[in-house]
């Protein structure tokens, strides 16, 4: 595309509105004819690009998104997608031969004001503190310094960004670096694992392809480490021999030499995400050396923390066993700076945010023991093994209780019992088989009635007529009433603990918060007049928040982790017409939690239960429409289906 074009696409995209023929031919020093021939011409190339009327002309901004430059990539529109492509587009620049990069020149690459790549550039030099690397300048040209494994580190998190809106998959890797083969690494990677009887899981193997393919990528550029980044770093001998192996491999395939310290670096890499052996083998004799003291030490806290915070079973040896891998490897990542990038981290915060929240636990935890702090990538992959346990022991709770009424005939009432316990397991408790009504006790506690005979319909229980031979259609109707009982005991239970942790004076709509900060220091100020928190309780939630985001799309459930609070209470704030700014998220509805560590357990099934529900935007829209905290409990039981 011609350089005016360029520009006068530019100076389009930059304006919200019409925009005159003698304003742009001002903007590109050109005459009002010439204007007209462009927009004839881009409008032949691309049909219906630029709108003309009497106000000038107006550039359709979905069109201009599918654009490409003139490298064939995509054009980043939003602030996002420019930063990672201005910092990609440098480090290229940089691995290519030393070129710095001029940003009048990247402007016109991807059609954007050079005010509004300045504006991007206060961004990408803060997303280049994060990783200890900065912007040296000089007029408009631009470079990126710092050292090459923080150079690495960035590329890996934006690609990964990258990635994530598609299905992370080594085909979409190929698209970035289509000169490799990806393929043959992981074959060599894979088959040099079993030779060393070494273990790798899917989404591990993808992070480390990404990052092996990466660091490849740079040697071929000659942008290598100079020299050892960790004096005196010591590896097991098969350890080395393994690394060793698989260098020589890539080496000889990809036509690069490893220096020693490349080596080194490829060696933290490969045990960042290896398993020495089949988690199946891991006994008690044996696990102090494949995983030492120290991890050891680790795994032991935090089953002590499972089971007195979340009532979690971590005496499970299969839970033990993968657990206690999963923290060798994580160590060995976070000694050494390393993150393994989970695709499935928005999908566990917002579908089972309790699993993450206890995650989030353990990962502070782990950082007080360590000093490491855990990104969330790496809290989702620790939910991922805990979260087994927990649903299990939920999934114990929700058991419906029965009485079977079948009138004595030889042992069918015995026959069918055994029926019913092979279809429903332990959904269901059989309290006992009684020949007639008049044997039930009209204050006898249980949840449904099982009956082969006709029953009054008068009668004060969950009732169910079934055939003393059990067919599919009595199967469907006792599930139905099973999935009926299931949901009121769920609506009554969810009810009678938002009445005992609401108050009215804890719910305010539509307050005008600058911030979050504002926001919560405005709720923990209320909560400390009504005698529910102490003076630290502001700066214990900011100790959370600080873990991982508390927000969740358009909610926010800000809370402590010291469980501290004189009383257990809940501060609900809805603010549809003045959202506030969260973490990079718009919140409409906040929940503030104050915990009393003897009533954890209500705040374990009222957060999950909210957040679930009302991340479904018809069920917030019910919600936030409330006026007092009575409609807005009754607004949350009802949105259980």
């Amino acid at each position: 595309m011609k350089g005016n074009y360029r520009k006068l696409i530019k100076t389009l995209l930059d304006n919200d509105d019409w925009t005159t023929a003698s304003s742009l031919a001002s903007t590109l020093n050109v005459s009002e004819r010439s204007i007209k021939t462009y927009i004839a011409e881009i409008n032949g190339n691309e049909n219906g690009l630029i709108a003309s009327s009497r106000k000038g002309y107006l550039i359709d901004r979905e069109k201009a998104k599918n654009l490409s430059d003139e490298s064939g990539g995509n054009l980043p529109r939003t602030v996002k997608e420019r930063v990672n492509y201005i910092i990609t587009n440098i480090l290229t620049k940089d691995a290519l031969g030393n070129r710095k990069t001029d940003l009048y020149q990247l402007a016109e690459e991807i059609f954007v004001s050079v005010e509004t790549i300045k504006k991007d550039m206060v961004k990408v030099k803060k997303k280049l503190r994060e990783f200890d690397l900065y912007i040296a300048a000089a007029n408009s040209y631009v470079t990126i310094e710092g050292s090459e494994l923080d150079k690495r580190k960035i590329l890996s998190n934006i690609l990964y960004e990258e990635f994530n809106k598609n299905v992370m998959s080594f085909e979409v890797i190929e698209t970035v670096f289509p000169g490799y083969d990806l393929k043959l690494l992981q074959s060599i990677i894979t088959e040099q694992c079993k030779q060393y009887h070494y273990y790798i899981n899917e989404y591990a193997l993808l992070n480390l392809v990404l990052d092996i393919i990466i660091g490849i990528d740079r040697i071929k550029k000659e942008r290598t480490f100079g020299q050892s980044r960790i004096e005196g770093k010591r590896f097991g001998i098969r350890e080395q021999e393994l690394a060793r192996d698989i260098a020589a491999k890539i080496e000889e395939n990809f036509h690069i030499s490893y220096s020693p310290a490349e080596q080194e670096e490829l060696t933290i890499i490969l045990l960042s995400h290896l398993m020495k052996m089949d988690f199946a083998a891991l006994n008690n004799e044996n696990i102090k050396a494949i995983v030492g003291e120290d991890c050891l030490q680790i795994i032991d806290a935090v089953r002590s923390l499972l089971k007195s915070t979340y009532f979690i079973d971590a005496d499970n040896q299969d839970f033990i066993a993968k657990f206690t891998l999963h923290i060798k490897n994580l160590l060995v990542r976070l000694e050494n700076g390393y993150t393994t990038k989970n695709p499935l981290l928005d999908h566990i915060k917002n579908t089972c945010p309790l699993i993450f929240e206890c995650a989030v636990e353990v990962a502070n935890k782990i950082r007080e023991i360590t000093n490491y702090d855990l990104k969330e990538d790496e809290m989702a992959y620790i939910a991922l093994h805990i979260g087994s346990n927990l649903e299990n022991q939920k999934s114990k709770r929700k058991i419906i209780s029965c009485i079977i009424l079948f009138p004595q005939y030889y042992d069918f009432s015995n026959i069918m019992t055994e029926k019913l316990k092979q279809r429903f397991g332990e959904r269901i408790e059989i309290k006992t088989v009684v020949t007639s009504l008049e044997q039930i006790s009209e204050t006898e506690k249980v949840d449904l009635l099982i009956s082969t005979i006709p029953v009054a319909e008068t009668i004060q229980r969950e009732w169910v007529r079934i055939t003393p031979f059990v067919n599919d259609r009595d199967f469907e109707n006792i599930e139905d009433k099973i999935q009926k009982i299931s949901l009121r005991k769920k609506r009554e239970k969810l009810k009678q603990q938002l009445m005992q942790i609401s108050n009215p004076k804890f719910f305010y709509k539509n307050v005008d918060f600058k911030n979050k900060e504002e926001a919560i220091r405005f709720m923990t100020d209320v909560m400390e007049k009504e005698g529910y928190v102490t003076g630290s309780f502001y700066s214990e939630i900011f100790h959370r928040e600080n873990q991982a985001s508390t927000a969740f799309e358009h909610i926010a459930v800000p809370h402590s982790m010291e469980m501290n609070a004189k009383k257990t209470g809940m501060f609900v704030l809805l603010n549809e017409k003045k959202p506030i700014e969260w973490d990079h998220h718009s919140v409409s509805i906040v929940f503030l939690f104050a915990i009393n560590r003897i009533e954890r357990a209500i705040f374990h099934d009222v957060y999950d239960n909210l957040i679930v529900l009302l991340l479904e935007k018809n069920n917030a829209a019910q919600v936030t429409g409330c006026n007092n905290y009575i409609d807005f409990i009754e607004a949350v039981v009802g949105c259980f289906h």
